[in-house]
């Protein structure tokens, strides 16, 4: 009962942090935040296969992952990170390693004595090497979105066709 509660806590109260967040910012940061969360989906996939860690209690028991943390915590966090820190490489990799170990060390602790989930094969400390690789990742994504929504400069011969 505990690990439910736990798990729709996590899944629902960070939302609650966006209530005065402007729309558009939110808009501008949902595909890379979107993509991070397909990724850590597939980690989990990854994770089942090679036993790295086992969601106990997921809030729904036939997804390797668990979608209170994918669509809950993670998903409003990698939002706070970006919207706090992005044109700012360092600060974002700053903010995202004290993100990334809360979540591996004390979160991680909880979470197992709550039965909630519990480490497998891979280190904390390789969980917490993993979470910092996908933040560059999703950095590189971001650099990517906002090139390709960036208006393009027309030459003038482009231009000159346009109205022929």
């Amino acid at each position: 009962m505990i690990a439910r509660l736990y798990n729709l806590a996590l899944l629902v109260l960070p939302w609650l942090t966006l209530f005065k967040t402007d729309k558009q910012t939110f808009k501008r940061y949902l595909p890379v935040i979107t993509f991070s969360s397909l990724a850590i989906s597939l980690l989990s996939e990854l994770a089942k296969s090679f036993k790295w860690w086992r969601v106990r209690k997921p809030l729904v028991p036939r997804l390797s992952s668990d979608i209170s943390f994918v669509f809950g915590g993670f998903f409003i966090a990698n939002f706070w990170v970006f919207r706090l820190t992005y044109g700012k490489f360092i600060p974002y990799m700053l903010l995202n390693a004290v993100f990334d170990y809360m979540f591996a060390y004390p979160l991680t602790t909880i979470g197992e004595k709550l039965r909630v989930y519990k480490m497998g094969t891979l280190s904390r400390f390789n969980l917490f090497l993993m979470c910092m690789g996908m933040a560059v990742v999703n950095y590189l994504y971001q650099m990517f979105i906002d090139d390709a929504l960036k208006p393009k400069k027309n030459s003038s011969k482009e231009l000159l066709n346009q109205h022929n």
